[in-house]
């Protein structure tokens, strides 16, 4: 994605926080295909991706004054479209399989991920699979301990301490990697 493209795309939701609709054709007219993919890769059904995407303009436009000018708007809207997806995939069906997820930011080009979601997604790979599993339900779907315990049939005190230990290996991680 280009600079001017997320120039006006950022302008477009600005335009849209101050009652614009022609500026909700043009920005469904350059995000729609790729907020469809994002929620594909999350709830893995065509016709459901296609309603978490109506749903996540609905939330767009009701949000648009929240969205701070000079931030990059497309992450924003890639943000609301993996919420709202991870929200109708909670409610459809849990998920135990963190493998299906851990891609859910990725983009065809590796220059658009931002440098922060690059460097958490580099410091995930220093996990095995429950910690990756943990950290996502603790941050991603807003888990309890508790829930996350249960989930993954383990006591209460082994969840919270694998997720301790978990954000320490992903913070020497990210120390040592300068991020």
């Amino acid at each position: 994605m280009t600079e001017q493209m997320r120039t006006t795309i950022n302008n477009l939701i600005v335009s849209l926080a101050h009652g614009d609709e022609a500026a909700l054709s043009e920005l469904a007219r350059l995000v729609s295909a790729r907020m469809l993919s994002v929620a594909r890769s999350i709830v893995h059904d065509r016709a459901l991706a296609e309603d978490v995407v109506q749903e996540s303009f609905i939330k767009i436009v009701d949000k648009a004054h929240r969205f701070k000018a000079g931030t990059n708007g497309y992450a924003w809207i890639c943000k609301i479209v993996q919420n709202t997806a991870l929200n109708m995939r909670r409610k459809i069906k849990p998920t135990t399989d963190i493998d299906e997820f851990y891609d859910i930011a990725a983009t065809t080009d590796i220059a658009e991920k931002s440098a922060q979601a690059l460097a958490v997604e580099q410091a995930m790979s220093v996990l095995d699979n429950t910690e990756k599993l943990l950290i996502y339900q603790k941050y991603f779907m807003d888990y309890t301990v508790r829930d996350s315990a249960k989930a993954i049939s383990l006591s209460k005190s082994t969840v919270a301490r694998k997720l301790v230990e978990a954000e320490a290996k992903m913070r020497k991680f990210m120390t040592k990697s300068g991020q």
